[in-house]
């Protein structure tokens, strides 16, 4: 557990560095909005997409193996970003990156799947949410300090190989701790086809969203990514009925309850990580802030979710999915909190408000991402686990790339045509505001699907 705890650490570490230093690397290497965009959303495209077929080869050759092949991929490409003489190298280095920490977070949650259960595996689960919000208080400050105390055309070549010595660390400890594997398993498939049309779909679905084109084009873009949505979905089901393991399994579609929870996760994710995305924008380029200031502006939010997800699971199992429902309508107070702040409070006092909102944005973290994970699994067909686990956060990647596309460019965009700094971050915002709103939505309907089973 301390190797998975130490994996998840080295790789939400890499996107908790990444806002902070967006407004210098576009500075220094002149990246335009759609570069700025693709920065942002190609390490969670290819996050997502390596999570299932990494799932399935992990059954096959080990996850040992397949742990330590995605750490040293993440390690490199890490360095290459470093080295970027233009925004498409770093662009390039970030996909690669997100096929090692897919690779790697789906030996995890296999590791977690396999060995625990019940109250055991929401410990292990909290514990992986804690990691992720140590990640989110250490990341930014340490990119903080490097952008401080070196030029700003180097430091941001730190902060991109600031997780590499973390990965060193974590490999050592997987050589020494991780549980060989001794013999290759069979029967483990791949589906190819269906990681393909779903990576066709995500990617006509991004195309005009970072890229400026005709409305003809973005028209035919939208029309082929439903249509490449709609294959998909035909084509798990044909390949579920031959014997193959799809990405997406029809037992989890009929299951409601898995349904609505990944409904919950997806808008949530998404919503979350565009929100600190432009903040750290405003911040630093609106109000001018250092990166440092700016990172300890918003380290409150990470460090309540690394001590509400330690204890988080235990709220949830007394009082469900309330729980979850309760502390999404409290992230919805906090962003219409923000918005209000950065358009109505003075600058003087803006700070002590922007501090008190991002600790109150971690605290309903913690309730919602690892509790929500626990109680969507619930619903996982007996021996289908994995591939649950696998599908949830794959869900969860993909709204990340798109929403972070979507709602930076937004932001940019309006700037591009207004001075008015807190007008773009209200407008990009308002977008956040109504995916948790649907988040919401799913999260009480599968309250009342909860109530109405036991009554």
């Amino acid at each position: 557990m301390a190797v998975c705890v130490a994996a998840g650490f080295t790789t939400l570490l890499d996107s908790a560095v990444l806002g902070i230093g967006v407004p210098s690397i576009r500075a220094s290497l002149d990246a335009s909005t759609s570069e700025v965009q693709w920065i942002l959303a190609s390490y969670s495209l290819t996050f997502g997409l390596a999570l299932v077929p990494a799932g399935r080869l992990g059954d096959v050759v080990g996850r040992r193996r397949l742990f330590l092949f995605g750490l040293s991929i993440f390690a490199v490409m890490g360095i290459l970003g470093a080295c970027a003489s233009d925004p498409s190298m770093i662009i390039l280095a970030r996909l690669g990156q997100g096929i090692g920490a897919g690779t790697i977070s789906s030996q995890v949650l296999g590791i977690i799947t396999d060995r625990v259960s019940g109250k055991s595996r929401a410990k292990a689960l909290g514990a992986y949410s804690t990691a992720g919000g140590l990640a989110g208080v250490s990341g930014p400050i340490l990119g903080g300090l490097l952008l401080k105390y070196f030029d700003p055309d180097f430091g941001w070549r730190l902060l991109l190989v600031l997780n590499v010595p973390f990965a060193v660390v974590t490999l050592v400890l997987a050589f020494r701790f991780l549980r060989r594997d001794r013999t290759t398993r069979s029967g483990a498939s791949i589906d190819p086809v269906g990681l393909c049309l779903l990576a066709a779909a995500t990617g006509l679905l991004l195309l005009p969203i970072v890229t400026r084109t005709s409305v003809v084009v973005a028209g035919v873009s939208l029309v082929g990514a439903v249509s490449a949505a709609v294959a998909f979905w035909f084509w798990e089901r044909r390949y579920a009925a031959g014997g193959g393991t799809p990405v997406l399994l029809p037992s989890l579609i009929a299951s409601r309850g898995f349904r609505l929870g990944t409904t919950v996760a997806l808008f949530w994710f998404g919503s979350i990580l565009a929100i600190n995305a432009v903040l750290s924008l405003y911040l630093i380029e609106g109000l001018g802030f250092a990166p440092l200031s700016a990172a300890f502006i918003m380290t409150g939010s990470s460090l309540a979710m690394a001590v509400t997800s330690a204890f988080g699971w235990r709220l949830v199992a007394r009082f469900g999915r309330s729980a979850v429902a309760f502390a999404i309508v409290g992230e919805i107070l906090v962003v219409l909190g923000y918005t209000a702040s950065v358009n109505l409070v003075p600058r003087e006092h803006l700070i002590p408000v922007l501090v008190v909102l991002a600790v109150f944005s971690g605290v309903a973290s913690g309730f919602v991402d690892a509790p929500n994970r626990v109680l969507t699994l619930e619903y996982a067909p007996a021996g289908a686990n994995g591939v649950a686990a696998g599908f949830l956060q794959l869900s969860q990647r993909l709204s990340a790339t798109i929403a972070l596309a979507a709602v930076s460019g937004l932001y940019l965009g309006v700037l591009g045509s207004s001075t008015s700094y807190g007008s773009a971050l209200g407008i990009a915002l308002a977008v956040c505001v109504a995916m948790l709103a649907l988040s919401l939505v799913a999260a009480v309907a599968d309250t009342r699907r909860r109530r109405v089973r036991v009554e």
